[in-house]
């Protein structure tokens, strides 16, 4: 139960500190560099998944002639 305590009280202390210390400033730019690094992963995706797409195309035209033969 203490610790229960204790740790909504060091909960409450480190909320007023971010809030005291510029948290807002600090989540603007974390959101900003975050939906930069989106971004960037999507075009990663988008390129993986070409390339997958190129390789299970190749993989079923192997087997069909595989099977012809």
């Amino acid at each position: 139960m203490k610790k229960f305590f204790l740790g909504i009280v060091i909960g409450i202390f480190i909320i007023f500190a971010f809030i005291y210390f510029g948290g807002g400033k600090t989540l603007k730019s974390v959101g900003k560099k975050t939906i930069e690094l989106g971004e960037r992963i999507e075009v990663y995706e988008k390129t993986l998944k070409e390339a997958t797409q190129g390789l299970i195309k190749k993989k079923e035209e192997i087997e069909k002639e595989v099977i012809k033969k």
